[in-house]
């Protein structure tokens, strides 16, 4: 089922990520831009005295006793500081102190976390979390089963974290919550020398999301559609120096989750879109269609992820048609009607007006009338509600199903990838992105048409004609 272009030879290391889903929500990838990541960094020099002086006024002398200012992970996200303090005696990556400061060190709140895993089973998180204040009041307990959290009500049987029994708790209803997102995903890493990933193993990492933890919701920007957080690695790199009072820090290498709210998108009549490009003659028009690709992580298409988690990109063409000063351009892409994080069967799908839509690589086509005809032939048999299948009926199967009815001796071939958890190969917008990719670098007909290697946003569509 694999179509790789034969000149493609690099080493692929493809990154793959299960989200335990605490909100519902899409998700997408992308690195944090931090200053010189994992690599010391000097605090001001009224930093730490400034953390500390807060720590000894919210602590008990017990817990100030304990703190660890030897060990620190600091975490710079679009202006706050999310400072990681290690407690005597324990693992950083199951027991620390948070803190938000500024870059002053003055400090906004502060909280105990604790994590404990249940399982050795490194591809997903299981087990609980608790967020307690610095003075151990209101203790927030998280079951996850299966990369779903949820949040726990105790009652007389609140405890420390390693004595409580997540099933003697009761579920604590869901609620709506717009801006929140998980407070922990599992980051694998899977290693291999081909696309499809044969043969590569696969090595996963715990990840957090400490704006949330911190007390906020962890969103840390907003663009038409979607909204993004900052995740840091739970085995972070510290500082572990001698005592000094004003040590380096150690920059973590974060990574930013796009969330995306596409399956809450209206579904469009796509009758409606094509009828509009009737209304300009043929005769001397010129037409075009345009295949775009949105990667997960917008400057890195060998990331991966478990469908089941919603961080898969996105994939939508757009149709022009010109006559004199008459335009008009549709933009169209398939998605489902469901959170595609709780998908793994056939679902109906929708039709949407994908308008803006942030995308990474592109390649137009120059076409007749009669071949824009064919596209949209095609796009209304398909129809408003195809049913949407991640494995062999999602956006990108849509779209390049589409595009390939007027190349029918030259079909675009995308680049089947390996789901790590699965073992299947399917079409994922990465793929997409690596086809267009190597018919660049082959520098053929259609090189000067392929655009990859941006971070940019589609035009507007003109919308329903009556």
């Amino acid at each position: 089922m694999e179509s790789y272009c034969p000149n493609f030879q690099q080493s692929i290391m493809k990154k793959y990520i299960s989200l335990i889903i605490i909100s519902a929500f899409v998700f997408s990838c992308k690195k944090q831009d931090t200053s010189a990541p994992g690599q010391p960094q000097k605090f001001d020099s009224h930093y730490l005295s400034n953390v500390k002086a807060y720590l000894q006024i919210n602590l008990s002398s017990a817990d100030y006793s304990e703190v660890d200012t030897d060990r620190l992970s600091l975490s710079k996200q679009n202006g706050a500081w999310f400072l990681r303090i290690g407690i005597t005696g324990n693992d950083i990556a199951r027991d620390f102190i948070l803190l938000q400061t500024d870059s002053n060190g003055n400090c906004l709140n502060g909280n105990f976390v604790h994590l404990r895993r249940d399982s050795g089973d490194r591809s997903s998180f299981n087990g609980k979390i608790s967020i307690e204040s610095l003075s151990h009041e209101n203790p927030v307990y998280r079951k996850v089963t299966d990369g779903i959290a949820q949040t726990l009500s105790c009652g007389e049987n609140e405890e420390s974290i390693d004595k409580i029994e997540t099933d003697a708790c009761d579920i604590v209803p869901s609620y709506d919550c717009t801006g929140c997102l998980p407070e922990v995903i599992v980051i694998g890493y899977v290693t291999s020398g081909s696309p499809g990933g044969g043969g590569g193993g696969i090595s996963f990492s715990d990840y957090l999301n400490l704006a949330a933890l911190a007390g906020g919701t962890g969103s840390g920007g907003t663009y038409t559609g979607n909204s993004s957080g900052v995740y840091s690695p739970v085995n972070p790199p510290l500082y572990t120096g001698g005592g000094s009072s004003v040590p380096p820090a150690k920059v973590s290498p974060d990574v930013t989750i796009n969330y995306s709210t596409e399956y809450a998108k209206p579904g469009i009549d796509v009758n409606a879109f094509m009828k509009c490009f009737s209304t300009i003659p043929d005769d001397g028009a010129t037409c075009s269609v345009t295949i775009f690709t949105d990667l997960p992580v917008n400057d890195d298409p060998e990331y991966i992820f478990n469908i089941l988690t919603g961080a898969t990109g996105h994939c939508f063409l757009q149709l022009t048609k010109t006559n004199g000063t008459q335009s008009v351009t549709q933009i169209v892409g398939k998605t489902t009607s469901k959170v595609v994080a709780v998908l793994g069967f056939p679902v109906p799908g929708k039709i949407v007006d994908n308008s803006i839509h942030k995308y990474n690589a592109s390649l137009t086509m120059n076409i007749s009338p009669q071949q824009l005809q064919t596209e949209i032939n095609s796009i209304t048999a398909i129809g408003n509600n195809p049913r949407y299948d991640i494995w062999e009926n999602n956006c990108v199967d849509y779209a390049v199903g589409i595009l390939n009815k007027i190349r029918p001796s030259n079909p675009l071939e995308v680049v089947k990838l390996l789901d790590p958890m699965s073992g299947d190969l399917y079409n994922t917008p990465q793929g997409l992105y690596m086809a267009l990719d190597q018919l660049k670098q082959a520098n053929g007909a259609e090189a000067k048409n392929i655009v990859t290697g941006v971070v940019q946003r589609a035009g507007t569509s003109h919308g329903a004609c009556n």
